[in-house]
């Protein structure tokens, strides 16, 4: 394939010189396709090929909690070819719900800008014999481990631990690489509940296959009026964000990564992709690289929190 050289201009005030980047560009996410990270990026990437003047290719690399995508990023050149589109569990959760991490989540990456927040469901099959989350909780007290979750990601493996502990609850953790495996298996009875993002799981809730039981966000989904939040059936506790952010290899010169957050948060502002976002239960917003940097130190203190709360030890 031949590259094509991409001319950006830096927003510094110290730099009016353009800023090369030899592309394709390539954005690494590491849940795999139809997620609410996948779709997500792609609107992204659909946007930004075009203010870069360049080709944008998206790369699925799910797997191992997102740790396989992080380390391909941390180990690529580091000349803003190569992007991580990513969230909260590479970056935050994983230092502390793992002992030895193959990279880095501060030393081996410059921070581009944050590009916004994730609303997740509680879903079942809509044959599923649990109509709300108190049977949910009854039946895992009537039988230990037989009633199973599943999760693709940080936000619902603590989610699901989480309401295991404070309710006094055995249920059974089942991992998954991304979220529509999740949905398959719940629609086949092979796990009983999920937490899954709103943009993964709309398709299902509209076609009546899948029905969400609670949102765990501060308010009610717009669009799923009925459907309680965490707090509202009593279980406050559940003030989690899940988060977007773009990062580039450490080591990615200082005029690149500003001329890419220049380009990355003027797309972040068209108003037709923010209401695609707000449909899709993501709430879409640039920052400054060290807001982002500044936003994932305080979230890897706020997630050993939150994975102790859940009662999660270190693997």
């Amino acid at each position: 394939m031949l590259s094509m050289a991409v001319t950006l201009f830096a927003a510094t005030a110290w730099s009016a010189q353009p800023i090369q980047i030899e592309g394709p560009l390539r954005i690494v996410l590491p849940f795999g396709p139809g997620s609410g990270t996948d779709i997500y990026a792609r609107l992204v990437a659909e946007k930004l090929g075009p203010a870069l003047g360049t080709t944008v290719i998206v790369e699925n690399k799910p797997g191992a909690n997102g740790i396989i995508s992080a380390e391909s990023v941390a180990r690529a050149t580091p000349d803003g070819n190569t992007l991580l589109f990513t969230t909260n569990t590479t970056h935050a959760a994983n230092p502390n719900m793992f002992k030895r991490l193959s990279y880095d989540p501060v030393k081996d990456f410059a921070p581009i800008s944050k590009l916004g927040n994730l609303t997740f469901l509680l879903v079942v099959a809509a044959d599923s014999p649990y109509q709300r989350l108190g049977d949910l909780i009854a039946a895992a007290h009537a039988k230990p481990e037989r009633v199973s979750f599943g999760a693709s990601n940080s936000f619902g493996t603590v989610s699901g631990y989480k309401l295991g502990k404070i309710t006094d609850s055995q249920f059974l953790y089942i991992p998954y690489k991304s979220s529509p495996q999740i949905i398959t298996d719940l629609l086949g009875g092979q796990v009983q509940f999920a937490f899954v993002d709103v943009a993964a799981a709309t398709p299902m809730l509209k076609s009546g296959r899948m029905r969400a039981l609670a949102v765990l966000a501060d308010q009610r989904f717009p669009t799923l009026p009925s459907v309680p939040t965490m707090k509202d059936l009593g279980y406050p506790q559940f003030d989690v964000v899940a988060w977007f952010g773009m990062f580039a290899p450490a080591g990615t010169p200082g005029p690149v990564v500003d001329a890419l957050n220049n380009k990355l948060v003027a797309v972040l502002q068209d108003p037709a992709l923010r209401q695609r976002g707000a449909e899709l239960g993501i709430e879409i917003f640039g920052s400054s690289p060290q807001e982002l940097a500044d936003y994932v130190a305080s979230q890897i203190d706020l997630w050993k929190a939150l994975t102790a709360d859940a009662g999660l030890t270190k693997q």
